[in-house]
């Protein structure tokens, strides 16, 4: 058990605790400081009432069930958030988006109202607005991981430095929450959501979407400081938060980005640390690590430069695909096996599209090439990014490093879902090119710039499997996660193609 705070407490609603506290052998004890109204000793406990309104619980360290009844007690005297009015909360919350340093983290969460006292319980007085360590934040993860027994899921994306750098990302954040909300679509009805959303400046491409839900029959809200007033977006702005900084701590504790005993701090440039590792570092390296968002005024400073960045719109073309997707998507129903990628030089529709690297004068750029004219479909990966996310690689495609030598160089793949099925497991256990690609996986994924996703169990796996039960297994997994096929096996990639399945053919 973490400890609890309760904000702009009344007095009366103060002294209704105290009342219970006391009936129910709690102690009153000393204040310690003219700050403190009382304080009572409650089990292993001890609850705190300050001048200013707040009441503060320290943890039970027994998990005395007293004490979480009292916590629950407290929860239905304050009921600072507004009460379910749908049988589902979906609350969408990003953090991220105004520190110098990493990524910006989108969460979407969802829950259903028999469990909102649960959650409310473990969210509803976390303090999201100040900095805590990374163990402050996986504490309550943890707990409210432990409730998706219960029901409750969540959905995790990510938008690197280096695209917060070059494009304007509101409509990167509308497609990539509109691809969350379509995701928790394929198991729930419309009409039974609330949807609530952090108002980051949401565009055209999501307000059509919400006003679409809303005719279906969920209630939309879209409001500023959403995490004050509803507890689902409070949830998802926590995980969000654990997320960040589980990333801030992997860069905080690697050796190779301290310097002179610094680390980055917090990532916020009013952090005393992170200001004086910006200079210092600057100062002898010239030239900033992948994580540092170099478009923003603090670098700007840094590096003596007096004109900002002139931020592009986001290459997301929707022109490159086919109808029966987007027409789909924009219903709330995400679908593999309706996406096709739709040429535009010769018009082909397309199930499956070479992946091709070249070099353009500067850097190396990997994009997907049109099997029937041979030309580039220019900003295909980036579109696919966004819409879709998710990448099933057979063996065949591990066996290449293929992922991993593109992450080193063009980052096609980078901020995808690397979904590993436990056939491909299987298959790659004990080659060295296999072990090499995949602890590489792991080490982008440590570093925030992919996820890895590994559903099953390698024992269920039977030794005597045919070729044709293993590419069933592969595509299985793949239309589970509206994932895109990943293989160098032509066989692969005609079964693939037969099944609907998107590819993209090594």
């Amino acid at each position: 058990m973490l400890g609890h705070s309760w904000k702009k407490v009344e007095d009366s609603v103060a002294e209704k605790v105290k009342l219970y506290l006391l009936e129910r052998g709690g102690e009153e004890q000393e204040v310690k400081s003219a700050n403190e109204k009382w304080r009572i000793r409650f089990s292993d406990s001890t609850i705190t009432y300050y001048v200013k309104g707040t009441l503060f619980s320290t943890p039970s360290v027994s998990n005395d069930p007293a004490v979480l009844e009292t916590w629950q007690f407290m929860e239905s005297l304050t009921m600072p958030y507004v009460p379910p009015t749908k049988d589902l909360m979906i609350g969408l919350d990003e953090t991220g988006k105004g520190e110098v340093i990493g990524h910006l983290i989108l969460t979407g969460l969802i829950f259903p109202k028999e469990i909102y006292g649960d959650v409310n319980l473990i969210v509803g007085p976390a303090d999201t607005k100040k900095g805590h360590d990374f163990e402050y934040w996986d504490e309550l993860f943890k707990a409210m991981d432990s409730l998706r027994k219960a029901g409750l899921n969540f959905i995790v994306e990510k938008i690197p430095p280096w695209v917060i750098d070059k494009y304007n990302i509101n409509k990167i954040m509308d497609v990539t929450y509109q691809r969350i909300l379509n995701a928790f679509f394929r198991e729930q009805h419309l009409n039974k959501c609330r949807i609530v959303v952090d108002d980051y400046g949401v565009g055209p491409t999501l307000r059509r979407f919400l006003n679409f839900l809303e005719k279906q029959g969920a209630e939309i809200v879209v409001a500023s400081r959403a995490d004050e007033d509803y507890l689902e977006a409070k949830a998802a702005s926590l995980v969000s938060k654990r997320i960040r900084e589980g990333v801030m701590k992997s860069i905080r504790e690697n050796p190779d980005f301290k310097i002179d005993g610094l680390s980055v701090g917090s990532g916020n440039a009013g952090d005393k640390e992170t200001a004086e590792w910006l200079a210092k570092w600057y100062s002898e390296r010239k030239t900033w690590p992948w994580f540092v968002k170099r478009s923003y005024s603090t670098i700007f400073r840094i590096e003596g430069k007096t004109e900002g960045y002139r931020k592009l719109s986001p290459p997301i073309r929707e022109e490159l695909l086919s109808k029966e997707f987007l027409t789909g998507f924009n219903n709330g129903h995400l679908s593999i096996q309706a996406l096709s990628i739709v040429c535009p030089s010769c018009g082909s529709i397309l199930k499956s599209a070479t992946f091709v690297t070249f070099d353009d004068g500067i850097k190396k750029v990997s994009e997907l090439k049109c099997p029937s004219c041979n030309n580039p479909i220019q900003n295909a990966g980036f579109t696919l990014k966004y819409y879709c996310g998710y990448v099933v690689p057979d063996s065949s495609a591990i066996q290449r490093g293929l992922i991993c030598n593109d992450l080193s160089a063009s980052r096609f793949f980078e901020d995808f879902t690397i979904v590993l099925p436990p056939i491909v497991r299987k298959e790659c256990n004990g080659t060295p090119r296999s072990k090499t690609e995949l602890e590489g996986l792991w080490k982008y994924h440590s570093m925030g710039r992919i996820k890895l996703a590994s559903p099953g169990s390698v024992r269920e796996i039977p030794d005597n499997l045919t070729s044709g039960g293993r590419d069933e297994k592969i595509i299985e997994t793949s239309l589970e996660y509206n994932a895109i096929l990943l293989t160098a096996d032509k066989s692969m990639n005609a079964f693939a193609s037969g099944k609907n399945v998107f590819t993209i053919f090594i």
